[in-house]
């Protein structure tokens, strides 16, 4: 269910891929059937719409069009912390690492963010659901704090590791 999840929550936009084109993807692949709609599909692509721009606002282009070669946002899960778990239900907070790069001369720059993620065992597989957190205490936020750092283990994250 965790893999399941990180690979839900990890997108690469650049200059071949948008956010629109990640997030429906997303949507389309890893959301239950019985918890898609047009309506929620409409909602996914219209803020990665409001993603997009932000992005290029961000970089200093304008509105529309792809990012210039060399540039990127990357989101990649390093960590998770069991919300709550049973056998067909799963919540969990996950760690991600955000990296950005507005151009191929340009710097790198990373930030961790944390965010809630659920999962329900459907027709055979893990598939994101909203009900499978919904009856999870998500009062207890883990501190958000980069693998490798003290902080990180003491906060009750566990590290996704990638295959070398």
């Amino acid at each position: 269910a965790v893999a399941m999840m990180a690979a839900a929550n990890s997108i690469s936009v650049d200059s071949e891929r948008d956010a629109v084109d990640e997030q429906l993807r997303i949507y389309r692949s890893y959301v239950a059937e019985g918890d898609q709609s047009d309506e929620s599909a409409a909602k996914i692509e219209l803020d990665a719409v409001q993603t997009d721009k932000m992005l290029h606002k961000e970089f200093g282009l304008p509105a529309g069009g792809p990012l210039p070669a060399g540039a990127y946002m990357r989101n990649t899960v390093v960590g998770y912390k069991v919300i709550k778990e049973s056998d067909d239900s799963v919540s969990v907070w996950l760690l991600t690492r955000v990296v950005r790069k507005a151009g191929e001369t340009s710097p790198e720059r990373a930030s961790y963010t944390r965010s809630l993620s659920g999962a329900g065992w459907t027709d055979g597989d893990w598939k994101l659901s909203g009900k499978a957190f919904a009856g999870a205490d998500t009062s207890d936020k883990p501190a958000i704090v980069a693998p490798g750092d003290a902080a990180f283990n003491d906060a009750g994250w566990v590290a996704i590791r990638e295959a070398s």
